[in-house]
């Protein structure tokens, strides 16, 4: 559906340089973008990529000059610019209702909106609110709930009594609820040793608009809630252990470890392979390097770097520094050596 640009605007609660202004069918970057897309400059570093761009028109920041072509003014150029994907691209789907070919439980509570795919089954007891479109061969188990408006994608599988909120998007292949890696050593008649499973009878609580990429793996509590705050995004292949907390806005890169009953903050973030270690808490507003190792707390507002072990950020730059610097200072090092020892072929 096309848009004028005094239109978008409108949404945005923004002014558009020119009323009606050019139809814009879709958003795309400036190197993407055609004569019928809006794109956006949010900084000067940009701003001469724009006139080799084929973009109809532009979100720019509030202190870039005016283009050349039609424009709307932003505080927030790229964020305005993501809301706008959204609006073209978010995927709505239309109600295709239940498939033929899908199991529900006569327990479960199934919203007249909602959309379930071919092969899906849902366990008894559930609850499912309107507008939940759920893919093919997705096994939800008994005892959930599933908030309004989410997306389970193909191929998620959903253990029991998991709780989920509203307006989350969980991608193929993704697991929620499967017991922790808990278990205890033992030893059997024989006096041999036998590691002993720990079943786990918590639960799983995904708050609102959280989105899970493909391939993660959420556990199960041991006892208690493994719980994903409010807005946190997951990328794939990430792991969260059981009685993880991960807190609201807080944002995960695609292999990240985090062991269980540590903590994450509020509005986080943490880099590709970075590992938490268990019983750890991390405060609010840290970012966690790629590959960074987490061994202790870490104090709110913290920026970590350094694998094995982390460490204060100004640290490991100086760290770095001297790294470059070290076969200069192994070779004084020899020198001064030798001349304590009074080498005799020490001709220097």
């Amino acid at each position: 559906m096309p848009y004028t640009l005094e239109q978008i605007a409108e949404i945005l609660k923004l002014e558009a340089s020119v009323r009606p202004g050019p139809e814009i069918m879709g958003v795309r970057p400036l190197e993407y973008a055609q004569s019928s897309d809006l794109t956006y400059v949010e900084n000067e570093r940009f701003w001469g990529e724009l006139s080799k761009s084929s973009a109809g028109a532009v979100i720019i920041s509030n202190n870039l000059p005016d283009p050349d072509v039609p424009f709307i003014r932003s505080q927030t150029p790229e964020a305005d610019f993501a809301r706008l994907t959204a609006l073209f691209y978010k995927c709505h789907g239309k109600y295709e209702g239940v498939s033929e070919r899908s199991v529900v439980a006569p327990s479960s509570r199934v919203a007249d909106s909602v959309s379930i795919g071919p092969y899906s089954v849902i366990g008894a007891n559930c609850i499912i609110e309107p507008n939940v479109r759920i893919g093919a061969n997705v096994v939800i188990g008994d005892d959930c709930v599933i908030g309004a408006d989410t997306v389970v994608h193909a191929n998620v599988t959903i253990y029991h009594n998991v709780s989920i909120g509203r307006g989350v998007i969980i991608h193929s292949g993704t697991v929620i609820g499967s017991d922790g890696f808990g278990y205890a050593q033992g030893v059997d008649s024989n006096g041999n040793p036998v590691i002993i499973k720990k079943y786990h009878s918590g639960t799983v609580l995904i708050e609102d608009d959280v989105e899970i990429g493909a391939l993660c793996a959420v556990d199960r509590a041991l006892a208690g809630v493994t719980r994903i705050g409010r807005s946190a995004k997951i990328d794939n292949l990430v792991q969260i252990a059981h009685n993880v907390s991960v807190g609201s806005g807080t944002v995960l890169a695609s292999q990240v470890g985090i062991a269980g009953s540590s903590s994450i903050g509020n509005y986080c973030m943490a880099g590709g392979q970075a590992g938490i270690r268990d019983h750890v808490k991390v405060g609010n507003r840290v970012i966690l390097a790629t590959r960074v190792g987490v061994y202790r707390d870490v104090p709110d507002g913290a920026v970590m770097a350094g694998s094995v072990p982390a460490m204060p950020h100004k640290l490991f730059l100086r760290v770095q520094t001297l790294i470059k610097k070290l076969p200069e200072l192994l070779d004084r090092i020899r020198r001064l050596e030798r001349l304590v020892i009074k080498d005799p072929k020490d001709k220097t």
